[in-house]
């Protein structure tokens, strides 16, 4: 299997958690549901689940990994909303509540590597390949919210072998992983001084109605260094990079 990877970054941006609603925080990378709006996006996918090009239809097999580049540092700072439904045309602000101003949670300088598979050769796959090595997109991608412009370049396509870690050995990811399944949670880390983990509930799959149908618990650094982990698979790079992809039918149940 073939691995895309390309570099995306920005000044700012926001990946709100779904469980915060008045002052929202943010996840600290875009998650796998994120992803594909961005995969699509790039490659002009629809968000009508009724057109033939469904994004998440199009991606349905595609596999997704996400490498913190740059350490994470978060803002908080207040955005001015305009509320659009009753501010129809801007210049004629109704007399009620229509706009306000929220404090919320963003993110400073995020610079992140997104790894794409695909177990298929495709059309859709040899264009996002060529988009991204031409620095080209159909629709402009963003992180999180429209007002966050993300920028991105091509990194490389690499060869990649899912290794599956029977005899359990401790193993250096890159990338973010999903600790959904692990059999010993007391024994499948090594902490190491000077790395700060994080741990967090991310959703990875959404119906046609774009219902989060599937959520993971993940771990990672929040400088971007190795985990050094116990997993049960994971995919090595013909460059000797190991990293945890995201399939969608996951055979590990989300229990946590």
């Amino acid at each position: 299997m073939k691995i895309l990877a390309f570099d995306i970054w920005g000044d700012w941006a926001l990946f709100k958690k779904f469980y915060t609603t008045a002052s929202p925080l943010t996840f600290h990378f875009p998650p796998i549901t994120t992803l594909k709006g961005i995969v699509g996006a790039i490659l002009g996918l629809s968000n009508n689940p009724k057109d033939n090009n469904f994004y998440l239809e199009i991606l349905g097999d595609y596999l997704f990994g996400i490498q913190i580049i740059k350490p994470i540092k978060t803002y908080r700072m207040g955005y001015n909303w305009i509320e659009t439904k009753k501010a129809k045309y801007m210049q004629i602000m109704p007399p009620e509540k229509s706009r306000y101003q929220t404090i919320i949670e963003t993110l400073k300088d995020p610079y992140y590597r997104v790894y794409v598979g695909s177990k298929e050769e495709s059309s859709f796959w040899d264009k996002l390949v060529e988009l991204i090595k031409n620095h080209k997109s159909i629709f402009t991608p963003f992180l999180g919210i429209s007002e966050h412009i993300a920028e991105f370049k091509y990194v490389g396509l690499y060869n990649v072998d899912k290794i599956e870690n029977s005899l359990k050995k401790f193993v250096s990811i890159s990338s973010v992983v999903s600790i959904d399944g692990i059999d010993d949670i007391s024994d499948f880390l090594k902490i190491e001084s000077g790395k700060v983990y994080q741990r967090d509930k991310i959703p990875v799959e959404m119906d046609n109605n774009r219902k989060v149908t599937k959520y993971s618990t993940v771990l990672y650094e929040m400088n971007g260094r190795d985990l050094i982990i116990k997993l049960k698979k994971y995919w090595q790079l013909e460059n000797g990079i190991r990293i945890y992809l995201f399939e969608n039918k996951m055979d590990i149940p989300s229990s946590r």
